[in-house]
């Protein structure tokens, strides 16, 4: 049998994707999905016919891995090949991709905690300390407060950020982003200007957009730093929990074995 790997030209099959995301146990954010669509997609031919696909990051981390049932025996060679034909170091992979995830296992050096997904409990919560009418959509003249450095106006245009005032006051701002994999979903998140902080302005600002997602008919989903203990506090406190972890897995050097 001829297997080979070979690199799609034109990008990500965004529909080999999405069906990618749908089969999955439990929910992605935009910051997983970000690895997956701005890497270099693959397919896996066996006597070319394709059997599968994977996602390389930076020439070096898998992002994601896929194949047919059918040819599912082959999955542990084949995988071990990619490891090592690309000197792949490392992987980003969801606790709820079980293919990807077992087989990650089978070849792993060591494993670091990389995220929470968190998605709503539907349980009720205590009411928001500070009220909807305080969070608007940013615009241009809100740039000098956003406590991002990366594509702020690019987010503002793209209707993403969310600023929160009281009288003129920047307390923080929220994110919204329409996630691609999984396009009835949103990723929400925030962040809280130092000098407004244990307020309650984040726990706020997370459920003034869950309302919001809501409203534009997404199902809203939030994702942080596993070691982040306060936004996890935070997103739990506004009636979030998490089922599935983000791993940043690392690989053994030598992962040729029988």
């Amino acid at each position: 049998m001829n297997i080979r790997f070979v690199k799609n030209e034109a990008g990500a099959n965004l529909q080999q994707l999405m069906d990618y995301a749908a089969q999955l146990t439990g929910i992605g954010d935009d910051f997983w999905e970000e690895h997956i669509l701005n890497g270099v997609h693959y397919s896996i031919l066996s006597n070319d016919a394709e059997i599968g696909y994977f996602t390389l990051f930076g020439n070096e981390k898998l992002t994601s891995f896929h194949m047919i049932n059918s040819c599912l025996k082959l999955a542990q060679t084949i995988f071990r090949q990619i490891l090592n034909d690309f000197c792949v170091k490392t992987a980003f992979v969801a606790t709820c991709d079980e293919l990807f995830l077992s087989l990650c296992m089978d070849n792993h050096k060591s494993i670091e905690m990389q995220a929470y997904f968190f998605e709503h409990s539907g349980a009720s919560a205590r009411p928001p300390e500070w009220g909807r009418e305080l969070i608007k959509p940013a615009v241009m003249e809100d740039v000098k407060d956003i406590l991002d450095t990366e594509y702020v106006e690019e987010n503002i245009r793209a209707g993403r950020y969310y600023v929160m005032r009281e009288n003129g006051v920047f307390l923080g701002q929220g994110f919204f982003h329409p996630d691609t994999l999984a396009p009835t979903q949103a990723s929400i998140g925030m962040s809280v200007h130092t000098d407004h902080r244990c307020k309650g302005v984040g726990r706020s600002i997370i459920m003034h957009l869950t309302e919001i997602s809501r409203e534009k008919r997404f199902t809203p989903v939030c994702g942080c730093w596993y070691y982040n203990h306060n936004s996890k506090l935070t997103l739990e406190s506004a009636g979030f929990v998490s089922k599935t972890r983000l791993l940043n897995v690392h690989f053994t050097e030598d992962v040729t074995h029988e």
